[in-house]
């Protein structure tokens, strides 16, 4: 199973749309372990529109901060779990945490300015 992570400096970034890499992490769900972590960056930039990108290099769960409703939807229905209001900490504990049934979510931390694709106030983020 394979938990993407929006990234930077070694740490959730808190915009999924804002972050410098996703981190993949490869993770043994029944053993409740990481295996692997590996950074990724798509070819065209991190963006809030990279979400087939994400599909299409495997991800099952995306692990965010904030993320906006399209971005979400897009996800969603290429089967890859959302959830969102994670906290802004390194992301190997983000990952454990998960798998352990120990993270702690706040509300999602997408503001909705002008300057970025959020929209909607209503977020249906989940887990």
């Amino acid at each position: 199973m394979k938990i993407v992570v929006p990234a930077s400096n070694g740490k959730l970034c808190s915009h999924f749309g804002k972050c410098d890499y996703f981190a993949f992490v490869d993770v043994d769900l029944e053993k409740k372990e990481i295996k692997n972590m590996e950074e990724k960056i798509p070819d065209g930039g991190v963006s809030c529109q990279c979400t087939n990108w994400l599909a299409n290099n495997g991800a099952n769960i995306v692990l965010a901060g904030g993320m906006g409703l399209r971005p979400q939807s897009v996800l969603e229905q290429n089967g890859v779990d959302v959830v969102c209001g994670c906290p802004e900490i390194d992301v190997r504990e983000l990952v454990q945490n998960y798998l352990d049934g120990s993270l702690e979510l706040t509300e999602n931390s997408c503001n909705h300015d002008e300057h970025h694709n959020c929209h909607g106030e209503h977020h249906h983020c989940h887990h």
